[in-house]
């Protein structure tokens, strides 16, 4: 894996290989989500581009409720995508210190780890909240529920490493099956009302070794302009911009038709192995409960940024 180095390029980069679409962002999507409460915090929580953020100058892990969220986004600024992030809790981390900054709690949540389907999407995220997104392939057993259609009775969902295809024999490095609970009637869910803090404090977030020449070579050369849903992880340099400095921000949805759902994570056999992508792209050993959250037609908000050296 090539090196990482902080972004030293104040706010913003030279070159943009992608649009650049700055936040808040509001978001239409369908979400489910696998909830967890950690001790302590396992091997693999962060990817190993961002496993500089371990030490205790980014906080320590401070537990409660974390998740497991796979998001399937229909409406968003840069177009259509899906995500899977885990958020194992929460973390304590430097608040800043002039005078006149906001005060923010002493703890707040973390995506520790995010994978997402589109490049334009990866990078926007990384530079609008330091929130760590990397490029996975995924692949689910059934469409969002239709607005007035009932959800399916189960949903399979597989994410693989980027590079791979359909029927190659690479094995997901996550997959679960989710099924809606359909004997009581979904409601209507807004997160203002949940007596949970929704704050994100993240990192800066380090930066490819090749990020600067990818650029500035995507920003130019028009003639070989790379898909926004191409994950070849070749080319994924051009879109994992750093940032030197602390980000926060607030998240907010409501939902007209929320539910709970059965979980049961795909872990793999004695008799199969572990397979090298589930080593390197997703933590081991993490223990959902089996009970979650199937949201439909959510609107989400990714608020303004509050950012510290």
């Amino acid at each position: 894996m090539a090196a990482a180095t902080y972004g030293t390029f104040g706010d913003e980069p030279e070159h943009h290989p992608v649009r650049r679409v700055k936040a808040p962002w509001k978001l239409k999507a369908e979400c489910y989500t696998l909830l967890l409460r950690l001790k302590e915090l396992p091997k693999g929580a962060h990817d190993a581009f961002e496993e500089a953020w371990g030490g205790e100058e980014f906080g320590t892990f401070a537990g409660g409720l974390g998740s497991v969220m796979i998001v399937r986004y229909s409406d968003t600024p840069v177009g259509p995508y899906d995500e899977l992030m885990l958020v194992p809790g929460n973390f304590s981390f430097p608040n800043p210190t002039s005078s006149d900054a906001p005060k923010l709690p002493q703890k707040a949540l973390r995506i520790s780890r995010i994978y997402v389907s589109q490049r334009t999407t990866a990078y926007n995220g990384r530079l609008n909240w330091n929130i760590p997104k990397h490029l996975a392939r995924f692949s689910f057993s059934a469409p969002p529920t239709a607005p007035g259609q009932s959800p399916p009775p189960s949903l399979t969902v597989q994410v693989f490493a980027p590079g791979t295809t359909d029927g190659d024999g690479t094995a997901p490095f996550f997959a679960c099956t989710v099924k809606p609970w359909q004997w009581i009637p979904a409601l209507p869910v807004n997160t203002k009302y949940i007596p949970l803090s929704l704050t994100v404090a993240q990192p800066p977030i380090p930066e490819h070794a090749g990020f600067k020449a990818a650029a500035a070579k995507a920003a130019v050369d028009n003639a070989h302009t790379v898909d926004e849903y191409d994950i070849d992880p070749a080319k994924a340099g051009a879109v994992l911009p750093g940032t030197d400095r602390w980000r926060a921000f607030d998240v907010a949805a409501t939902s007209p038709s929320a539910r709970g759902c059965w979980v049961e994570v795909h872990a793999r056999t004695e008799e199969e192995g572990e397979s090298e992508e589930s080593k390197v792209f997703w933590p081991k050993g993490l223990t959902m409960w089996s009970v979650g959250g199937w949201m439909e037609h959510v609107n989400w908000v990714l608020g303004e940024v509050i950012e510290w050296m």
